[in-house]
């Protein structure tokens, strides 16, 4: 599967249209991106684990910030001292979970996705890996670490038409798309950026 997920890559991407499957409402596909966007990347880790192809997400710590407490993919914003974005994937996964640089393989990115509460632009790198380390949480960053496999996050069954609350904005609630596997929701950029993953998934598999 990995090398026909690499061949996809090279094509045209599903894009902002399969992200928008499971976008909130508030969502504007066509933002205007200030002139002072942040950038930053996230890992998307693919690894098999008992015959059947996972992910890797992590529920950030409580901290006060946007996306305090939300579950996501590892990873964060660019540092100067980055070589490019796919490193800053890698930099913070290692960082944030424990998994070394040198054992990651890069697949190549999805489509970057803008974040309007944090500013952020956002490049999701997509990698793999040949099995699962002992993983080492950040005790600042990471509260806990969640594995699915691939099939069961992409069952239809477990897309949810949800009411949740920002972190920043705890006192207003809106109904969002998001996925609920294992009672943990996923919405927001990164069921976002899990739906065009999902598009690429069902054409290889």
């Amino acid at each position: 599967m990995i090398k026909k997920i690499q061949l996809a890559l090279l094509n045209k991407l599903p894009g902002i249209e399969a992200q928008f499957k499971m976008a909130p409402p508030v969502r504007n596909k066509t933002p205007n991106i200030p002139k002072d966007v942040r950038h930053s990347a996230v890992c998307i880790l693919l690894f098999k684990q008992e015959n059947e192809w996972h992910t890797l997400l992590i529920k950030r710590t409580e901290d006060g910030g946007t996306h305090s407490g939300q579950i996501s993919f590892p990873g964060g914003r660019f540092d100067q001292a980055d070589l490019n974005l796919t490193y800053t994937a890698l930099r913070e996964c290692e960082e944030e979970v424990g998994i070394p640089i040198n054992d990651i393989i890069v697949l190549g990115n999805l489509t970057p996705l803008y974040i309007p509460p944090s500013n952020f632009m956002v490049t999701p790198i997509l990698c793999t890996i040949d099995h699962l380390p002992k993983l080492i949480l950040s005790e600042q960053e990471v509260a806990a670490v969640y594995t699915f496999s691939l099939r069961d996050l992409f069952d239809p069954k477990i897309k949810k038409e949800l009411v949740v609350r920002q972190s920043d904005q705890k006192e207003k609630e809106m109904k969002t798309p998001a996925y609920q596997a294992d009672n943990k929701i996923i919405w927001g950029a990164t069921a976002m950026m899990l739906s065009e993953l999902e598009e690429i998934y069902l054409q290889v598999k």
